[in-house]
């Protein structure tokens, strides 16, 4: 135990030291800066104002005390309250004044307030030990204290007026200069980075021609678990196992019937994933909790270069924080995840921008015909891409059964911070927003340009009000729709928008895919 304790302080005592210095140092400095020499004259008068200021407010502060304590109020919380309201006079009387507002203002407030609270802390221990140890009375108590303790907070807040914080840039220049280090781009020593991280049970973020995925190795259990921490990902939630080329799938699944043989023939590698029955001790049970596993094969280039240099299955999520829009480009990723992911390789765009449908072929109940094809997800494959894809007739549908096997139905998706409605026509946006009207509410529209070129008058009508338009959209190209949808609602979060207006898509072909999330993010 003493041993323990011996380390303890070794080893911070130093690190102790080692700031005290520093801040000795720094009030060196101040003190010879030249600045604060030649000012001494215009200082000893503002001084003697502070000294003036800082009377009367102890005595309006020790009124305030000596009415709060005969509420019974108890002597602690009395004189924290009654700090604070000096904290506030302070900002208004003395900072706003003295400070100039463009000279790194936020890092002198910053530093005023960390103050303040150290000396609120101070002059609370202050005026207990008067009252309680000395036996002062209340009122001199608390006038003696103001005076004491107005001192130091004055020093400190003439030495911040006067201090430059210059150096506050370079550390910002530092900062910005590791944001975004971890996103690389695509090269041969990118990839073999990529396999040795995926080797060492990390995380790699990875692009597909969908959107983008957080990678690790499928078979091992701790680095799975390692996406659903990160994440925030409920733990029943599957993963999807990403694999380079078709004849790698029945090292880790069994194809059962030819309609799945057709599917993977035709259809992969693309943006669809196909549910199969999972061979044992291959896939980690924490990537595919079930006896099905989830198999994905992308037709993005960069994808299938990872994947074959890895050499060995991959299983990922969206690479974004769980329940928040989904990422298509690597800044995207990196406003999720940060820098917690150690590489995150940087295609671009994607191009389809929401993710794969997702299917399964089950027996027909209807026993019309002998198997089926259920999407479990809709996505950028579309139902009538599945029809077209077979010789003969098909039966493909749409399915909220089986919530086990599409988990991400259940969970909330997509979601900002703001509000999302869903719209038909311009004119029921004024009564749609009258519940969020106000000064500071910020309302986006988006919307197609067909719209916007049929209500010319009204879309003038909202630009002169409250509300911005994003016109984006074509419904001559809804794959235009799919590929921005994520990229608006990212835009949309970080503007602090309140309010978002989705115009309703035709739920045909591709449009399904992309109102099934825009009414996803709309749920309450």
């Amino acid at each position: 135990m003493w041993n323990s304790v011996c380390k303890f302080l070794k080893k911070y005592s130093k690190k102790y030291i080692q700031i005290l210095k520093e801040l000795l140092g720094w009030i060196m400095e101040v003190l010879n800066d030249e600045d604060f020499r030649k000012k001494t004259k215009k200082e000893a008068r503002h001084a003697f104002m502070y000294l003036v200021l800082s009377t009367i407010w102890a005595i309006v502060d020790a009124i305030v005390f000596i009415v709060l304590t005969s509420l019974w109020l108890y002597i602690i919380p009395s004189n924290i309250i009654s700090d604070i309201c000096w904290m506030i006079t302070s900002f208004s009387l003395n900072l706003k004044k003295n400070f100039n507002m463009n000279d790194h203002v936020h890092m002198r407030w910053v530093s005023y307030f960390t103050i303040s609270l150290i000396w609120t802390a101070l002059s609370t221990s202050m005026i207990y030990f008067f009252i309680e140890v000395v036996w002062i009375p209340n009122a001199i108590a608390k006038f003696m204290q103001i005076l004491i303790m107005a001192i130091p907070l004055y020093l400190a807040n003439r030495t911040l007026t006067f201090r430059d914080f210059s150096w506050w840039d370079s550390k910002k220049s530092d900062w910005k200069s590791k944001q975004y280090s971890n996103i690389k781009l695509p090269s041969d020593e990118v990839y073999k980075e990529a396999k040795n991280l995926l080797e060492a049970w990390k995380l790699v973020v990875f692009p597909t021609e969908t959107i983008y995925w957080l990678g690790a190795d499928a078979r091992n259990d701790k680095a799975v678990l390692s996406i659903f921490e990160l994440k925030w990902r409920p733990q029943d939630n599957p993963l999807i196992t990403h694999l380079w080329y078709k004849e790698q799938i029945s090292g880790y699944a069994t194809v059962e019937n030819e309609i799945q043989q057709t599917i993977i023939d035709k259809l992969m590698p693309g943006p669809l994933t196909l549910l199969l029955k999972k061979k044992e001790w291959t896939i980690s049970n924490r990537s595919c909790p079930l006896d099905y596993v989830w198999i994905r094969l992308p037709s993005n280039l960069v994808a299938q270069k990872f994947l074959q240099v890895a050499e060995l299955p991959v299983a990922a999520p969206s690479a974004n924080i769980s329940g928040k829009p989904s990422p298509t480009n690597a800044k995207m990723v990196y406003d999720n995840l940060h820098d917690n992911v150690p590489l995150i390789i940087d295609d671009g765009e994607s191009f389809a921008g929401i993710e794969s449908t997702v299917m399964r072929v089950v027996p027909d109940e209807d026993k019309k015909w002998n198997l089926k094809i259920q999407i479990l997800r809709p996505g950028f494959l579309t139902k009538e891409d599945l029809e077209d894809c077979f010789n003969h007739e098909i039966k493909v549908e749409y399915t909220t059964k089986n919530p086990e096997l599409s988990p991400w139905m259940r969970y909330k998706h997509y979601s900002i911070t703001g509000h999302v409605r869903i719209f038909d026509d311009l004119k029921d946006i004024s009564k749609l927003s009258k519940e969020f009207e106000s000064e500071n509410t910020k309302i986006w529209i988006l919307l197609t340009q067909e719209l916007i070129d049929n209500n010319e008058k009204l879309i003038e009508k909202f630009k002169n009000n409250w509300i911005n338009i994003i016109p984006r959209w074509t419904q001559s190209n809804l794959a235009s729709c799919a590929h921005s949808l994520f990229d608006h609602y990212h835009t949309a979060e970080k503007s602090w928008i309140n309010l978002l207006f989705v115009e309703r898509l035709p739920e045909e072909w591709i449009g399904y895919g992309i109102m099934n999330r825009v009414k996803r993010s709309a749920e309450v």
